[in-house]
């Protein structure tokens, strides 16, 4: 199953870089592409399959945006050092 990760050009900012807003991306990782596509479940055949798939993203989304938010607040933070 994918994951749901995040990139962060500025995850190595330190001080006397270029200073630019803080920013993040959502990233798929562990993915399988068919027909142009990218795959985010297995196959899904039941109702509880689906369920499942979508309570497990949302999840990740969840952990994402939790991340993402520190990761921000991490670089700000260090921008904002004299």
């Amino acid at each position: 199953m994918p994951t749901i990760s995040m990139y962060s050009p500025l995850s190595k900012w330190k001080v006397g870089d270029y200073l630019t807003s803080p920013l993040v991306h959502i990233c798929i990782s562990n993915y399988v592409q068919h027909d142009g596509q990218i795959l985010l479940s297995g196959e899904l055949m039941t109702e509880n399959e689906i369920d499942e798939a979508v309570d497990h993203l949302r999840d990740e989304l969840e952990t994402f945006r939790k991340k993402a938010k520190r990761e921000l607040e991490m670089i700000l933070s260090r921008q904002l050092v004299k």
